[in-house]
């Protein structure tokens, strides 16, 4: 893919505006996968992202649910 390509494919995604739910879901289940290491491992490094991912996506999700008014 030549340059003049890629510019005109990220000026497409650019005008799209994120997903913030997607993005949540997808924080949610990242959360979900390091709580499932965490407790086959004990891992308490897993613990903690598991709880920081999961935090995230709850923010995010309040935050639409508010309709991003702070």
């Amino acid at each position: 893919m030549n340059a003049a390509v890629a510019d005109a494919e990220w000026t497409v995604h650019r005008a799209c505006p994120p997903d913030y739910r997607k993005i949540a879901q997808e924080l949610a289940r990242l959360g979900a996968e390091a709580a499932r290491r965490a407790r086959a491992t004990g891992d308490r490094h897993y613990d903690r992202l598991a709880c920081t991912l999961t935090s995230r996506a709850g923010a995010i999700l309040d935050d639409l649910d508010r309709g991003g008014k702070p």
